[in-house]
């Protein structure tokens, strides 16, 4: 009878992994096909500001960068050529702290739910500083942010990319944006990692002197 039940168990437990299994696999398919279609989406909308003749800064030429945050960043030659320069890039839309009235957030070339859950390579990430006095919502759809490219270099370097006093609009001329919602976990997310960036930055108490003896 216990050897039975111990099979029973067995059997089980090796279902709920096979499941298991099968939902993870299932799960990286779909988002491998979203990635596949929303890249054709992007490249479809450069194609056309492309064809009506805006200048494009390129994902490509982004991809070239090498390092890491701990080494810094080594850049392509053609980026280097576009330091502190006004550029035009098409991306999606990304939050990093904030959710509402967005005036700093992460542009990628293809969507991500969650900056920390997913964490894209850094060559991927540009960070956009709207321009004094705008914000943005989160949308579903491409957009096509101009601002002036500034390139971080040094070990410890948080974003390789940023550009700065930026505006953005839909990435087809006239095209509708969508607000996106994002879920309480993914809030929570960028909550938390705010908080522990915060408590990381902040300075240590100068010492004092002891009291004298009376």
């Amino acid at each position: 009878m216990r050897r039975r039940v111990v099979r029973d168990i067995g059997t089980f437990l090796g279902v709920i992994v096979i499941l298991g299994v099968v939902v993870f696999v299932n799960g990286q398919m779909q988002r491998g096909t979203l990635k596949d279609r929303m890249e054709k989406v992007r490249q479809a909308a450069e194609a056309k500001q492309r064809g009506s003749g805006v200048e494009l800064l390129s994902w490509d030429i982004l991809r070239k960068t090498t390092g890491s945050r701990k080494t810094g960043p080594t850049f392509d030659k053609r980026l280097m050529e576009k330091r502190d320069e006004k550029v035009s890039i098409i991306g999606f839309i990304v939050p990093l702290y904030d959710f509402r009235n967005i005036k700093e957030f992460i542009l990628l070339p293809v969507p991500i739910e969650c900056y920390f859950c997913q964490a894209p390579p850094m060559r991927d990430v540009m960070l956009v500083q709207m321009a004094e006095n705008t914000s943005v919502d989160l949308v579903k759809e491409p957009i096509i942010v101009s601002g002036d490219l500034t390139l971080n270099e040094g070990p410890g370097t948080k974003f390789f990319y940023v550009i700065k006093d930026a505006t953005r609009g839909a990435a087809e001329k006239g095209g509708k944006l969508t607000r996106k919602k994002i879920t309480t976990e993914h809030v929570q997310h960028a909550i938390g990692a705010k908080q522990s960036e915060e408590a990381q930055q902040e300075p240590l108490l100068e010492g004092q002197e002891p009291p004298k003896a009376p």
